[in-house]
């Protein structure tokens, strides 16, 4: 199946960027003072004693602060700072990782939903041999891999609408 190459080049487009990131801001800006505390408390608890889904979010929006030349709690420059110094790494735990792919998965369920918006078309097929051109179709042609790898993370992130309560 040939693909357009305007929907792959957005999909790579849109791989590319601080997906998370930005989807963090559409949500904050779209919650109480109240709910803010909270998700404010929670990520200055994970300064503490983060597991490893704690640790890459805060080191994903650390990163984030620090290219867009934002304030950062102290805490957050604290964690970064033993971080860069190698008094704290990434924890480890036995057995598989169940967050190993969780930002990545999470940034693939985004583009099968821009795409499908963007371009009109099915977020995928349940049928594996149809011919049809879907969102997912097209990410996994930008970003490389199997489709199913692209369904299983759509499927998987699916109920997250980025800037809705």
């Amino acid at each position: 199946m040939r693909l357009s190459t305007e929907p792959i080049m957005f999909a790579c487009e849109f791989l590319g960027k601080n997906v998370m990131y930005d989807d963090a801001i559409a949500n904050i800006k779209s919650q109480t003072n109240t709910e803010l505390e909270h998700v404010g408390k929670a990520l200055l608890a994970a300064t503490e004693n983060p597991d490893t889904n704690d640790f890459d979010v805060l080191i994903t929006l650390i990163v984030a602060c620090l290219r867009n030349g934002e304030f950062m709690p102290e805490e957050f420059r604290h964690f970064v700072a033993d971080v860069l110094e190698g008094n704290r790494q990434r924890p480890t735990k036995r057995g598989a990782d169940k967050y190993k792919n969780w930002e990545r998965d999470y940034k693939l369920c985004r583009a099968v939903q821009e795409v499908a918006k963007t371009y009109d078309l099915p977020h995928y097929s349940n049928n594996e041999f149809s011919e049809k051109t879907t969102a997912a179709t097209i990410v996994a042609e930008a970003s490389g891999l199997k489709i199913d790898v692209v369904i299983n993370a759509y499927k998987n992130f699916n109920h997250y609408k980025p800037g809705v309560k």
